[in-house]
Order: structure tokens, then sequence, then C-alpha cells
């Protein structure tokens, strides 16, 4: 049963400290209190950028399809939040961005994508009153010499 506690009465190393290259009761190493260096130590340089007139143009090419591909239609910008305070600048930036306000050709996009217009039911619903009445009227022309019906009229709205 003894030796089967928490262990309190020595210290110890639960490892061999003699295979790391300390011998028993030799001082350790001194703490060090600096940071690492930012950068690892490099054996080889990198390579240099190659400069000249083709990789100019190319530079050159990348940026303008860049700048292109930003200023089309179908770039979606991230909406930003609003600051409390309103810059001078923002007003302007605001009215490109209404310039550049997406219409997208819904010959290309499926009909369900499209916004249906609301149109006025109480428009609607007058014109097929008028229309229901002026049937009604025709049928009450034709049945003169008949007796009175009752008709009972149905309206839509």
């Amino acid at each position: 049963m003894a030796g089967s506690g928490r262990g309190r009465g020595r210290a110890s190393f639960t490892f061999n400290i003699e295979a790391i290259g300390f011998a028993k009761g030799a001082a350790l190493p001194d703490v060090v209190c600096q940071p690492p260096p930012p950068f690892p130590s490099t054996d080889n340089k990198p390579v240099p950028l190659k400069t000249g007139e083709d990789e100019d143009y190319m530079l050159a090419l990348k940026q303008d399809l860049r700048g292109t591909m930003k200023k089309m239609p179908y770039f979606l910008a991230v909406e930003e939040d609003r600051e409390a305070i309103e810059r001078y600048s923002q007003k302007y930036q605001d009215i490109e961005k209404e310039r550049a306000a997406w219409t997208p050709d819904w010959r290309r996009l499926p009909r369900e994508m499209k916004p249906k217009k609301n149109t006025k039911k109480a428009f609607f619903c007058r014109i097929v009153n008028q229309i229901l009445q002026q049937q009604l009227e025709l049928q009450v022309q034709n049945q003169k010499g008949q007796k009175a019906l009752s008709l009972k009229v149905i309206w839509m709205c």
C-alpha cells in the first residue's frame, strides 16, 4: 500500500533527464526572456521577381481585367454598415452606387425570379363589374317579352 499516494514526498521528473543531455544535479540552462525573432533565418534567398516589358504588360492587363470585372453590373459589392457621421464624399459614392444598380436581363432568367408588379385589384374589379353589368343589360333586353326573371348577379369582388 505504500507508494500509492499522491506523491507528496519528493518531486521527481516523469522522464529521464540524462537522456536529453543533463547530468543529475547539474544546473539547467537559464530562462530566455526575449521573444523569438519575427522570421526564421532563411538559408536560401527567394528568387527575385522578373522585371521587364512583358511582365509589366501582364501586370497592367491583370489590373485592367480586375477593374473591368468590378465595374460590371454583375459584380455584387458587400453592403457596408452606415456610419453615425455622414462624410462629405459619401454622398458622391452613393450616387455612383445608384448609377451602377443592377437591372438583370429577364430574358435570360426564369420567370419565377422576376418580381411581379402589383396590379390594383379595385381597378380590375371595376372593369369586370362593368362588363358583367353590360351583359346583364343585354340579357334583360333580349328577354323583354318574357316574364321578369329574378336574376342573381354574382359580383367578382
